[in-house]
C-alpha cells in the first residue's frame, strides 16, 4: 500500500472548566553575622488588588462574568463550583463581589468621567428589587444605564427619584436621549443640556392603541415608519450628511405628521388610548424633532434600552438586590462588562488582567486600565 494523501475528520469538542490552585514560592534565607544574631530574609508578596482574599484574579472574573454577563444567581454558582469539587459558599462569592468592587471603585470615577465627557448620552432605568430589614417585603430601586461613545456606566438608586439623574449628570454638557421621564426635566431648565425624545417609545404608544383605534393607529406607525426609513437611508453617511437627509426629508415628514396628529386629536375621545398616544408625542414634540438638528443624534433611545436589558433579564434569575450597597456593587462591576461588550472585548480577559494591574498601577496612570475600542 502506498500513501497517496489522507482524509480528516474534525468535530468541535468540549472539556469542562477546572479549578487549579496557584501557587507562589518564595524562598527562606538566613544571613549570617560576625557577632550579630542571625537575620530572615523572604521575598515580598507581589502586589495584590485584594491581598487577603484566597481567590486569584482569573476566579473573580469568572464570579463577575457568570453574575453579570451570564446572569447566573450565585447560588447557581456555588453549585457549579461543589462539582468542581470545590466548597465556595454563596456568601463567600458575595464578598469577593463587594471586594471587587471596591477594588474598581477609583477606575469607575474615571469611566463614568469618559462617558460624560461625549456630547450625546443616552439614559434609561429600571425597576430591581432590593432587599429591607425594616420591611417585610423587598422594595423597589433602580438601576440606571448612561452610554456614549466613551462606554457604559451603570448607577444604582433605592428609588427613581430625580435626585438620582440629576447627581450623577451633575456638570453633563451635550445632548441627553431619554424617555418623557419628568425626572430628567432640570437638568433641561438652563439649556445646558439639551433633551432629544425617542421616537421608539412614541411609536409603542400608538402600538398600544391599536385595540381601540385601529385605522389612526396603523396610520400613525405608518408615517413614524417612514421617518425610520430616512434613518435607514443614511445610516452610512457621515454626521453632516445625515443632518441635511434629515432637514431636507424627515423634516416636511415631520411638519405633516404633526398636522396629522392635531387633526386626530379633535376627533379622538379624549381618554382612550390614541388621545393618550397623540398627547405624549405632541407634548414632547420639541424633543422628538432635535435629532434633525444633528447628524450624530439618534432617532431613538434603543441604545440605552439596549444597555439597560441585561438588568431585566438578570433580575428573573438572581430577582433582587441583597441590599443598596450592593446594588452599588453590581452597578460598579457591571459597568465594566457592558464597557467591554461594547467595545467587542472579552470581559473576562480584561477584568483579569485589569485585577492583576491594578495595584501596581499609579493613580494617575488609572485611565490606561480602561477598556478602549
Amino acid at each position: 500500500m502506498v500513501r497517496i494523501g489522507e482524509e480528516v475528520s474534525e468535530k468541535l469538542d468540549y472539556t469542562p472548566s477546572s479549578l487549579f490552585v496557584r501557587r507562589t514560592v518564595r524562598p527562606k534565607y538566613v544571613v549570617r553575622f560576625k557577632n550579630l544574631p542571625d537575620r530572615m530574609v523572604v521575598a515580598e508578596l507581589p502586589p495584590e488588588a485584594k491581598p487577603k482574599s484566597k481567590a486569584a484574579p482569573g476566579l473573580i472574573a469568572d464570579v463577575i462574568v457568570s453574575k453579570m454577563v451570564d446572569h447566573m444567581p450565585l447560588y447557581r454558582q456555588e453549585k457549579r463550583f461543589a462539582r468542581q469539587g470545590v466548597v465556595l459558599s454563596r456568601s463567600t462569592l458575595c464578598g469577593w463581589l463587594l471586594e471587587a468592587a471596591l477594588a474598581f471603585g477609583p477606575l469607575y470615577k474615571i469611566l463614568k468621567n469618559r462617558v460624560l465627557a461625549d456630547n450625546v448620552v443616552f439614559t434609561d432605568d429600571t425597576h430591581i428589587l432590593v432587599q429591607d430589614d425594616s420591611r417585610a417585603h423587598c422594595r423597589t430601586g433602580r438601576i440606571w444605564v448612561y452610554v456614549s461613545r466613551g462606554g457604559t456606566v451603570h448607577d444604582s438608586t433605592p428609588d427613581r427619584s430625580q435626585d438620582g439623574p440629576q447627581e450623577f449628570l451633575k456638570g453633563f454638557r451635550g445632548y441627553l436621549q431619554c424617555d418623557a421621564y419628568p425626572g430628567y426635566n432640570r437638568l433641561f431648565e438652563d439649556g445646558t443640556v439639551v433633551e432629544v425624545g425617542c421616537w421608539a417609545h412614541a411609536r409603542r404608544r400608538f402600538i398600544e392603541a391599536e385595540k381601540t383605534s385601529v385605522g389612526p393607529a396603523h396610520e400613525a406607525v405608518a408615517r413614524i415608519r417612514s421617518l425610520y426609513a430616512i434613518e435607514h437611508e443614511g445610516k452610512n453617511l457621515d454626521a453632516s450628511a445625515r443632518a441635511e437627509l434629515r432637514q431636507s426629508k424627515a423634516v416636511p415628514c415631520l411638519q405633516e405628521l404633526k398636522s396629522w396628529l392635531e387633526k386626530q386629536r379633535a376627533e379622538v375621545l379624549p381618554k382612550c388610548p390614541m388621545a393618550e398616544a397623540i398627547n405624549y408625542s405632541l407634548n414632547q414634540w420639541a424633543a422628538l424633532n432635535t435629532y434633525t438638528c444633528d447628524g450624530n443624534l439618534s432617532i431613538d433611545n434603543n441604545t440605552a434600552e439596549r444597555a439597560i436589558k441585561p438588568f431585566a433579564i438578570g433580575r428573573k434569575n438572581w430577582l433582587f438586590f441583597g441590599s443598596d450597597q450592593g446594588g452599588k456593587a453590581l452597578a460598579i462591576l457591571s459597568s465594566f462588562t457592558a464597557t467591554c461588550q461594547q467595545f467587542g472585548i472579552n470581559p473576562w480577559t480584561y477584568l483579569r488582567d485589569t485585577l492583576t494591574k491594578l495595584p501596581t498601577t499609579p493613580t494617575d496612570q488609572l485611565h490606561t486600565l480602561l477598556p478602549i475600542k
